[in-house]
């Protein structure tokens, strides 16, 4: 038997006019959808009715269909799961949707598809997406390369608040913090993301209680591991995006809660059939991606006296003279990582310091740098550029392909790759941030069709995909792993049919060698999918630590190499505790619904 119900709202409450009473109706079979969708307070409540009123007539008028699939095709390859993934979110929820796949299927696409379509259908003004810290900037470029899409970041130099852009991709605890929050709070979003959802599982916190206070018409949120202690951290997630559903947190234990065991479900059935109605979740084993194997080589070399001297002084240099309150703090974490690329970057920022005549040094300053420069004038050529010539003859050799892309953080060494790569007789093709978007659309044809060697920066995340290459060189490594995989990301995506190859290059006795051996090592970042690399970051800054900050602190605060060592060491332990929890929470996940179909009706 089929439960109708009609609620009148008098406006006049809520901003409009005692005239206009609106009808909102229920027509359903389980009386419990209508009881519990009452369950929370009353302004939430009638807020979030009248917006599935408004989604409901707009699309009772429009097609049901991705019409912007179309102006997309040509840069991004779409898979069935995640198009219709985005279709579900759209048409058949009702303005909000947790996207739960398992790690590498692609939640961001799935997202990105949503307001991409909200976009071309011009039926929305704002978007806020939030997400850890470190995975800002990724979500950024995605939706810029992807699906045209440009958000500003609140790490963007442009950026002038909350209040005077419309489309926002921010950090979650900026958002939340002293400076921003009443900014966030004072205006309505139209549309609101949240990534690694986990995050707010806990209402205690001051993450969720923003997400609460959050004035907005929708919401779609991403985790591939929604729950990380008990079954109830899915009712605070879901209870977010569609606040009553579920009931109130007591009738939530009640009715599917096992007693006294919180990781048991009971009812899994009818709780399936409530989920599905908000929760699309697609696992690995379901899709058809062949995901590409990728073999990892790691190249390690003995550093001349030279460079080996140039290292010891500019590391001298770092620790004598670093404070994080003066602003010069930031250029010497730069020098430190500019040291193991190439004595050509340290040049160029020092040659700089000195001559910026509003730079007050001392002395001491002064003669430090002095030293320095002087070291750097006695290496013509590096131990990496040397090397390099053995790779590019190995991968020719062995791998029988004449494409590499070789990766840099820095323009001078890009510079100094290229002058090597044209001493063998090869093509080079120089892509920098300097290049517009059709430079670098124009560079990576000619990589195709001319084959060589491409040296790039990391600006290279901004242009095309190249699954036509498969060979990768890392020249210098950043310290952000979420960076590595972006690098290796342009090359090993869906779509690429062969075995990725990966160089490493790195300088012995260096902070360089100890990130790859000891940190990316232990969290086996070469061949960790995306989407499980994320989940040990997320840990990583939910217990208030920032990667590349804590990497430098460790170089900092060390008095010799045995004790740096000591210090990495210290540091793998922690990541490895972090991966550890991150696999057992995805497995804890994959247990758990194990019996649920979600995406069935897809």
């Amino acid at each position: 038997m089929s439960l109708c119900l009609a609620l009148v709202i008098q406006m006049s409450k809520y901003g409009g006019s005692s005239d206009a009473s609106p009808t909102i109706s229920f027509d359903t079979d389980d009386p419990s959808v209508v009881t519990d969708a009452f369950s929370t307070d009353r302004d939430t409540t009638v807020g979030h009715l009248l917006n599935l009123q408004a989604r409901q007539f707009e699309i009772a008028q429009g097609q049901q269909e991705l019409l912007s699939v179309e102006e997309i095709k040509d840069k991004i390859k779409l898979l069935d799961h995640q198009l219709q993934a985005a279709h579900r979110a759209l048409f058949q929820m009702n303005g909000g949707a947790l996207f739960a796949d398992e790690v590498g299927l692609g939640k961001t696409i799935e997202v990105g598809m949503v307001l991409n379509e909200m976009d071309f259908r011009d039926t929305r003004d704002s978007f806020l997406i939030l997400t850890p810290a470190q995975l800002a900037p990724q979500w950024q470029t995605e939706l810029s390369e992807k699906f045209d899409l440009d958000f500003v970041s609140n790490y963007d130099e442009m950026f002038m608040g909350f209040d005077s852009h419309d489309k926002i991709v921010a950090s979650v605890d900026t958002a939340k913090g002293k400076r921003y929050r009443d900014q966030v709070l004072s205006r309505r979003w139209d549309v609101v993301v949240l990534d690694e959802a986990h995050y707010v599982r806990n209402e205690d916190t001051n993450r969720y209680k923003l997400i609460k206070e959050l004035d907005y018409g929708e919401a779609f949120f991403a985790t591939a591991t929604p729950i990380q202690n008990d079954i109830t951290d899915l009712y605070n997630i879901i209870n977010l995006i569609r606040p009553g559903m579920l009931g109130t947190r007591k009738q939530f234990e009640n009715r599917y809660v096992a007693d006294g065991e919180n990781a048991q479900i009971k009812r899994g059935d009818e709780l399936q059939s409530k989920l599905d109605n908000v929760m699309i979740r697609n696992r690995r084993e379901e899709t058809s991606i062949d995901f590409t194997n990728r073999e990892v080589h790691t190249e390690v070399f003995e550093p001349s006296r030279n460079e080996e001297a140039l290292y010891d002084a500019v590391t001298d240099h770092v620790r004598s003279h670093y404070s994080s309150k003066d602003a010069r703090h930031l250029v010497l974490i730069t020098l430190q990582k500019e040291v193991v690329s190439s004595p050509f970057a340290v040049a160029g920022t020092i040659d700089r310091w000195l001559a910026d005549s509003n730079k007050r040094l001392s002395s001491a300053e002064r003669s430090s740098l002095s030293k320095i420069q002087s070291i750097v004038a006695d290496i013509d050529v590096t131990t990496k550029q040397q090397r390099l010539s053995n790779i590019v003859e190995t991968i020719q050799d062995q791998l029988k392909t004449a494409r590499l892309v070789v990766f840099t953080q820095f323009r001078p060494t890009q510079d100094a790759i290229a002058d090597r790569v044209e001493e063998l007789d090869l093509p080079a093709h120089i892509v920098n941030g300097d290049l517009s978007s059709k430079a670098k659309e124009k560079k990576v044809a000619d990589f195709e069709r001319e084959g060589g060697v491409m040296v790039a920066t990391d600006s290279i995340s901004e242009g095309r995909n190249m699954q036509f290459c498969n060979v990768l060189v890392n020249y210098d490594l950043p310290w952000n792993p979420m960076k590595v995989e972006q690098r290796i990301g342009r090359v090993d995506r869906i779509g690429q049919d062969r075995e990725v190859h990966v160089f490493n290059m790195a300088l012995e006795d260096t902070v360089e060698e100890h990130v790859l051996d000891k940190l990316f090592g232990k969290i086996d970042l070469f061949n960790q999918s995306i989407g499980g690399l994320r989940d040990i970051l997320s840990r990583m800054e939910q217990s208030g630590s920032d990667f590349e900050q804590e990497i430098f602190n460790r170089l900092r605060d060390a008095d010799s190499k045995i004790e740096l060592e000591n210090n990495f060491e210290d540091m793998a332990v922690d990541l490895e505790d972090n991966k550890e929890a991150a696999e057992k929470m995805s497995d804890f996940n994959r247990g758990v619904f194990k019996n649920f179909e979600f995406g069935e009706n897809a």
